[in-house]
């Protein structure tokens, strides 16, 4: 019999070779496979990390500035932050977003199933709603038979399974989008969170693990251990040891009643301190996995990025890079399937947002020093941010309130000299560099306030 290399304490004290396999069953190991068990939907409701990236993609998406044209594009009926109108009342469509982005990134799917009246081609020609579909409940029917693919092999029928009740629905009936992948000819891709499903399952692991060691209290303890050789002590003496013991723990003082020091007996610490319990480069590693999988910057989830710089670096990113290519996705599908059969047709409008305006800005203004003059007219500016254009009466109302301000400064400069330090009321910052530049060259006065860099 191979000699024991640990002893297994229980009812009784067995010794274990490593040579005997019999030691895989005792700690339970024997044909354990080493997989991550977490499905991207499990993830969802159980793990926070990959819940939150997806969280975030599918909120962007859902806030992203979008415009719903009628015919032709000159005609818009609905844009954000305006109420539906009566006739698109039934369709939620921040709801929709919300939803059909989350299941993209978890499952590579999204499903809802159009209401309404049909043509005989399964068209929609009249809708009335749009309920979403749970997609662990839905999938391409690709088995031959009635319900079975065409001759070209494309599927025609979903198959939905209900309360262990089967239904089969047309194509045309479902409004869906697949996350697209090199390796599927047809139906849903591989979900990006698929390729966190081992992160997931770590950062789930070590939560458990440090919440059992917590809830079990096998935090670190001292135990009294006696040496194999030592006299066994009495019952009495065993009684005066536990009391002891127990008024030690609670910090009293010595007693009378405290037992004599036992040969052969020692403390000893098990367990681990709470430090010990949980992995900063494990969970960083992992949680940066994740979020890259999904597509988004570490920063957007932690908001913890170095500086400004960086922060706005990541945004821009994570517009570009995520949230325009799945929104396009997403667009293609919801025109095509449901919105142009009915005469609509929705357009997002990513260069709306705040990230995309001030990268814009920023170029505008970079462009405009090099060639020494605005790049953008006001009714260019006044898009960039989202507003209305101005009328020929407003344009003029705001170049005469700049030429207050360049009157006003002439004026001072007139009486105080080239130096004079003035703060204009009306012209921009980039204006009133321009002209303070000039003055400091020595141009003269005429030529300081006169355009290319502003159109009074």
């Amino acid at each position: 019999m191979p000699k024991p290399d640990f002893y297994v304490l229980g009812s009784s004290t067995k010794g274990v070779s490593l040579n005997d396999p019999e030691w895989l069953n005792i700690f339970n190991l024997h044909g354990h496979e080493h997989v991550a068990k977490m499905s991207p939907h499990v993830a969802w409701t159980d793990e926070g990390w990959t819940r939150r990236c997806v969280d975030v993609r599918a909120k962007a998406i859902s806030s992203l500035p979008f415009v719903v044209h009628k015919g032709d594009m000159d005609n818009v009926v609905w844009k954000s932050g305006m109420e539906a109108p009566q006739e698109l009342a039934w369709l939620d469509l921040l709801d929709y977003l919300y939803r059909a982005e989350a299941s993209l990134a978890l499952m590579g799917a999204s499903y809802a199933m159009k209401e309404g009246t049909f043509n005989a081609d399964g068209m929609v020609t009249k809708a009335d709603g749009l309920t979403w579909i749970n997609p662990l409940t839905i999938q391409p029917n690709y088995k031959e038979g009635a319900y079975g693919p065409d001759e070209r092999g494309k599927y025609k029928y979903y198959e939905r399974r209900i309360n262990k009740r089967k239904f089969m629905i047309p194509r045309s009936r479902i409004l869906c989008t697949f996350q697209p992948s090199p390796f599927t000819e047809q139906g849903p891709g591989a979900s990006d969170a698929k390729a966190t499903q081992m992160h997931s399952q770590i950062l789930h692991d070590l939560a458990e693990y440090t919440s059992g060691q917590l809830r079990s209290g096998l935090v670190k303890k001292t135990v009294w251990v006696a040496d194999k050789d030592a006299r066994q002590p009495d019952e009495l003496t065993v009684k005066r040891w536990q009391r002891w013991v127990r008024r030690n723990i609670l910090g009293t003082k010595p007693t009378p009643d405290d037992p004599m020091v036992m040969q052969g007996l020692s403390a000893q610490e098990v367990g681990s301190d709470l430090s010990d319990l949980h992995s900063d480069v494990i969970t960083r590693d992992a949680r940066e996995a994740i979020a890259s999988s999904l597509g988004v910057p570490h920063s957007l989830v932690m908001s913890n990025a170095a500086n400004y710089a960086t922060a706005k670096s990541d945004q821009l990113s994570f517009m570009a890079n995520t949230v325009v290519p799945q929104a396009r996705l997403l667009a293609h599908a919801i025109n095509y399937q449901l919105l142009m059969p009915l005469g609509y047709h929705l357009q997002f409008e990513p260069h709306k947002t705040e990230v995309m305006q001030q990268s814009e800005l920023e170029k505008a203004q970079a462009i405009a020093l090099v060639v020494g003059g605005p790049v953008l007219s006001v009714d260019e500016g006044r898009e960039l941010l989202g507003y209305e254009p101005m009328g020929e009466t407003q344009v003029q109302e705001v170049a005469d309130t700049k030429m207050v301000d360049i009157q006003r400064w002439r004026t001072k400069i007139s009486r105080k000299g080239r130096d004079a330090k003035f703060s204009p009321d009306h012209l921009s910052d980039f204006e009133a560099d321009v002209i303070r530049e000039r003055l400091a060259s020595g141009f003269d006065l005429d030529e300081v306030f006169k355009a290319p860099f502003t159109d009074f």
